[in-house]
């Protein structure tokens, strides 16, 4: 990092929030903590980058990202079904269809949240591109959520632009009304440094390619 690098504070309080990693067929579960890709995702709403654009998601690839878990009140699994109460003749595509093109029945999904909880999330970048950031997240393009699209923030996303990062922390620390993080999760380059390989670094959101990110949990 070089000395024109700044750092920016997010806020993400909401009563619920669900941060999609690993999720299979009709469990769809939610990590402990943002994940790279949800965070990615919601900058790229705001800014209007479309998610089959690689050329200005790639732009945001050299951010680097420190989520600090604020508060947190455990998990709730809602109980969701798809499909069902449809006329199969007259509501063909409200019904989710089978592999082999048939009509399918009721597709029941289990989906968990985090209940309650306060994330904070630094982010340090350029100065220039922050500001531009900062400025997105003020007036988004599209709607920003956590996760979700129900998922929606009981706080201003966008806490300011810092010199330090211990600055951007005391900030957020005050705003969550908590004395210190209960959780750090920091990005870091080598291997040895860290503690967990996560699989959640966007390459393409249209596609959904992922790479790996190597992350320390304190």
């Amino acid at each position: 990092m070089n000395e024109k690098n700044a750092y920016l504070a997010l806020l993400l309080d909401a009563p619920l929030q669900s941060w999609g990693y690993q999720s299979k067929f009709d469990r769809r579960t939610s990590f402990s903590q943002p994940t790279r890709s949800g965070i990615l995702g919601l900058l790229c709403a705001a800014l209007g980058i479309d998610r089959g654009d690689i050329a200005r998601l790639a732009e945001l690839a050299e951010l680097k990202l420190t989520a600090y878990t604020l508060g947190y009140q455990g998990r709730l699994v809602d109980f969701h079904t798809v499909g069902g109460g449809w006329d199969k003749k007259r509501h063909r595509r409200n019904i989710v269809p089978k592999a082999d093109g048939g009509v399918g029945a009721t597709v029941v999904t289990r989906r968990e949240y985090l209940q309650a909880s306060r994330f904070g999330v630094v982010v340090c970048g350029s100065r220039d591109q922050l500001a531009l950031i900062g400025e997105a997240l003020e007036n988004p393009r599209w709607g920003v959520w956590l996760g979700r699209k129900s998922c929606i923030p009981a706080a201003p996303l966008m806490q300011g632009v810092f010199d330090t990062a211990e600055d951007a922390l005391q900030h957020l620390c005050g705003q969550a009304e908590c004395a210190a993080p209960i959780r750090v999760c920091r990005e870091v380059e080598a291997f040895d440094d860290g503690t967990d390989t996560l699989m959640d670094t966007p390459i393409d959101f249209e596609s959904r390619t992922f790479a790996p990110r190597r992350i320390a949990v304190e």
